[in-house]
């Protein structure tokens, strides 16, 4: 069930690499806080200590996305110049 979930994160995350862009400071500030969340204490976490294994896994969630969304952007460059499943340049998308 762990691993069901934090696939479910990595997934979301390619998917919104695959269907928006952000720009190059994003998804270094992702990788940032990523690696933040990673290796602060336990007691630094805002979540309370009660919750036991949901809070690791809530937390274990939210650094895969964080980590996959802002290391996979460069394998997502190939995808920028178009939008899938439109003819539009994808910078016309966001005006």
């Amino acid at each position: 069930m762990v691993f069901l979930l934090y696939g479910i994160a990595v997934l979301a995350a390619l998917a919104l690499l695959f269907f928006f862009h952000a720009n190059w400071y994003w998804h270094l500030g992702s990788v940032i806080l990523a690696l933040g969340i990673g290796m602060a204490p336990p007691g630094w976490i805002p979540l309370p200590a009660a919750w036991g294994i949901a809070r690791d896994v809530v937390v274990g969630c939210i650094f895969l996305f964080l980590i996959s969304w802002g290391l996979c952007a460069p394998l997502f460059g190939w995808a920028k110049g178009h939008r899938p499943g439109t003819d539009m340049p994808r910078n016309l998308l966001h005006h």
